[in-house]
């Protein structure tokens, strides 16, 4: 279970109610249920796994925020005022912590116009 859930669950109960989106997280294991806006979805992406099997924390988050990016982030006109909240856990993971790097700064770069 991933340790960033208690988080997690902390930030939705604090989503209003009109929130839209999407919670992607990494885990190899199921999920339990989760009290989510209406509008809200989740998703769980297995791990990553290297040539020798050994598991690569980060990646698969990483990869999804990248296909996150592409779709709803393609091109710099994308600038609006809507408010964006976006987090990626996975404590120590360089990966993760590149791929929140990129999501913050299309996502500024969006809305700025710039």
């Amino acid at each position: 279970m991933p340790s960033d859930l208690v988080s997690i669950e902390a930030m939705l109960a604090t989503m209003p109610i009109c929130s839209y989106g999407q919670v992607v997280i990494e885990s190899d294991d199921e999920l339990p249920v989760l009290e989510l806006p209406r509008r809200v979805q989740l998703r769980r992406v297995p791990s990553s796994r290297g040539f020798v099997g050994e598991t690569l924390p980060g990646e698969a988050i990483a990869a999804a925020a990248d296909a996150w990016l592409a779709e709803w982030m393609p091109d710099e006109s994308a600038g609006s005022a809507r408010h964006f909240f976006g987090w990626i856990g996975c404590e120590g993971s360089d990966v993760a912590r590149d791929a929140a790097r990129r999501v913050d700064h299309m996502l500024r770069a969006g809305l700025s116009g710039n």
